[in-house]
């Protein structure tokens, strides 16, 4: 197991990450780095009952501003959102609130599981059985590398600071995208990513002890860019105790342990909270995506 420690890193201003206007965009699409058509299979199995979650609490959900949950775009075709992949559910908490209005989800009022919508209460409780079972394989996959402090800091040799190869990252305490931005290489030794294939996904697991914190700082800071076939849904972000993602910009599904607030302007993921609460904070909403994968 090697080491990978901080160094201060150089400016990043010139990275720009744009925020989309949401409260002006009725059913917005999101633009994936890298096709979807890679997310079939998942390096962790979320299993049918997990999978479909955009959004996932123990107690309750939260929403603030104009926020859009979207449906995973088709496998296939890349474009054709899939059906039922924009669920928004909390057990055993009964509460969400703030959506219609101001929060709208692609499927309607019949993909949020919560009391005043669906109250099919065994859905979100098989979601969370699977979460939990999800949260433990996470946790329990052997590191690659120690990792510690501002992922945007990070010195690897051969690659750029703020840049991290497909591996399984562990930290002891807290981590942070801070500075600088992290940039995810889906590159492995001489390959591109999934360009071929006998070339498996390239897959990155971050294993943290304790909480995960992005901080706003327009493009220069707190995004995760993702480059050489690096794709959302083979990113996991398994967190002891909570999410704050303030950046503009997040990619990955997150297995919080206790609670997770979504600031993320564009967040391509799976926000998924094993105990605690959801906040979605920001007033011009966030653009919420599922990023495919099963």
């Amino acid at each position: 197991m090697s080491n990978v420690r901080g160094h201060i890193v150089p400016a990043l201003a010139a990275i720009a990450v744009a925020a989309l206007p949401l409260a002006s965009i009725a059913r917005p699409l999101a633009v994936f780095p890298s096709s979807p058509s890679v997310c079939n299979n998942s390096a962790i199995k979320l299993g049918p009952a997990l999978s479909p979650f955009a959004a996932l609490a123990g107690t309750t959900i939260t929403n603030v501003g104009a926020t859009v949950v979207n449906r995973s775009p088709d496998v296939s075709s890349g474009t054709t959102p899939l059906a039922a992949s924009d669920l928004i559910g909390v057990w055993p908490g009964t509460a969400i609130t703030g959506f219609y209005p101001p929060g709208i989800d692609e499927g309607g009022f019949r993909d949020i599981y919560a009391a005043g919508f669906d109250t099919n209460r065994a859905v979100p409780q098989a979601a969370q059985g699977a979460l939990n079972a999800a949260y433990t394989i996470a946790a329990g996959i052997a590191p690659t590398a120690l990792v510690a402090g501002d992922l945007s800091e990070v010195a690897l040799p051969g690659y750029p600071t703020g840049t991290l190869p497909p591996g399984v990252y562990k930290s002891n305490s807290t981590l942070g995208i801070m500075s600088g931005n992290l940039t995810l290489d889906g590159r492995q030794g001489n390959s591109r990513g999934r360009g071929s294939y006998n070339t498996p996904p390239p897959v990155f697991v971050f294993e943290i002890a304790s909480s995960l914190t992005t901080t706003y700082n327009a493009g220069a800071g707190g995004n995760i860019i993702l480059t050489n076939g690096a794709t959302p849904c083979d990113i996991y972000w398994q967190v002891g105790d909570s999410a704050t993602l303030g950046g503009a910009t997040f990619y990955g599904n997150v297995f919080a342990y206790t609670s997770i607030t979504l600031g993320a302007s564009t967040f391509t993921g799976r926000a998924l909270a094993l105990n605690g609460a959801i906040t979605m904070p920001a007033a011009s909403g966030s653009l919420i995506t599922n990023p495919g994968g099963r």
